[in-house]
């Protein structure tokens, strides 16, 4: 009888790191069967090639570029582009590829995160499922697009500065990964706000506080410098970063294309906040795939309704969140041809950590929300394929 009841608990134990080298496996291999649009690779061609903007190819695609002055630039950003290089030089390239690694080092890192915050290993585990494939981050991670692998990118490297802070917590290299997140996707480098709070408001003298923001700022003012000198090379305006002038996939300016969730006018807007929230929140799945509410996709999630643990990092975190939120809500799009709300990702890691810190009870409720989110999600990213919507299918 002791034998059975030891074998029972190493299963329980087991099934979710079995779980999620099955769904990791899934990825993988959707990633492998999505043909790579190629933006990045074609803009780090052209980086290479001592150019800003993208070179012509054969048959061209300009669907998202933006168009100016008699050229075709990129309005994603540059960093993701920079990742790819070395790869390219190799003469293989498949951005599925580099984007599984990278959701192998998400995974990694949320379970990482977990264990800093005394979860034991199983529990770490449920945590990374439920960010990894309960969340809006199956779908950029299951399909190798440029717009998508930009997310995983800004994804991994808020979980670095986040573990980093837990750590060593070493200003000038947190400073430096939310400044390459922001070179990976802008409204990921509102986060910066989180940190530098936290410094100003922390403990110690006046002057190590001061100190301790000046390392913080400047590594990542040196990107945003980088990145507004990178804007103005390309068209006159350190502001501009291709967003005003950028195609949408059917080869329409995006000013002048009306479909819901994607409206016409600026960038940004906050008369776009009430119709993207209503989206964000209760969005239903749809072939137009401009969003999918949060609580469909994440049911898990309303345990934060229980966090009792309000700290000074704990509050500094929700105003971060909030802070964020409100920018991509601002957006011109939700974020067309998705699974989710793709745009949370720019803060999703910091609401994770809000849990964590929190010391959320990982209980059977907790993981069969887990649970439910996982299978929903990933019949929400076949339904996205087989919908017709993505046409990169390889």
């Amino acid at each position: 009888m002791a034998d059975v009841n030891r074998d029972t608990i190493a299963m329980k134990r087991a099934w979710p790191f079995v779980y999620a080298a099955m769904l990791l496996g899934v990825i993988g291999w959707l990633n492998f069967i999505t043909a790579d649009d190629r933006q990045y690779s074609r803009l780090a061609e052209s980086f290479l090639e001592g150019k800003l903007f993208l070179l012509p190819t054969s048959p061209n695609s300009w669907a998202d570029t933006a168009p100016f002055e008699e050229h075709h630039y990129s309005a994603l950003g540059p960093f993701p582009a920079v990742l790819t290089m070395p790869l390219l030089r190799t003469g293989y390239f498949h951005l599925g590829l580099l984007s599984f690694v990278m959701t192998l080092g998400v995974f990694y890192l949320c379970f990482r995160l977990a264990r800093k915050g005394s979860y034991s290993r199983n529990e770490s585990c449920w945590l990374a499922l439920a960010f990894c494939f309960g969340t809006s981050f199956i779908g950029v991670a299951a399909l190798a697009g440029s717009n998508f692998f930009a997310h995983v990118v800004a994804v991994m490297l808020l979980f670095l500065a986040i573990n980093e802070y837990e750590g060593k917590s070493r200003p000038w290299l947190i400073g430096g990964l939310i400044g390459l997140a922001m070179a990976s996707r802008a409204p990921a480098g509102l986060n910066i706000l989180f940190f530098g709070l936290a410094i100003i408001l922390g403990v110690g003298a006046i002057q190590e506080r001061m100190t301790g923001l000046a390392k913080l700022l400047l590594p990542f003012s040196t990107v945003v410098g980088l990145l507004a000198l990178y804007n103005f090379a390309r068209f006159g305006n350190p502001l501009e970063s291709g967003y005003s002038y950028q195609l949408n996939g059917f080869g329409t300016p995006y000013a002048n294309w009306n479909v819901p969730g994607n409206t016409p006018g600026p960038p940004l807007s906050l008369r776009y906040i009430p119709n993207h929230l209503w989206i964000f929140l209760f969005g239903l799945p749809s072939t137009d795939a401009i969003g999918t509410s949060v609580l469909l996709m994440s049911p898990f999630l309303v345990y934060l309704l229980s966090v009792r643990r309000w700290d000074l990092t704990n509050k500094l975190i929700t105003l971060n969140v909030a802070v964020v939120l409100l920018s991509v809500l601002a957006f011109r799009s939700t974020g067309f041809e998705q699974v989710g709300y793709r745009f949370s990702l720019d803060f999703l890691p910091f609401v994770f950590w809000l849990l964590m810190r929190s010391q959320i009870k990982v209980t059977n409720g907790f993981k069969g929300l887990i649970f439910i989110a996982t299978v929903i999600d990933l019949c929400l990213t076949v339904f996205y394929l087989a919908s017709g919507v993505d046409r990169r299918l390889g």
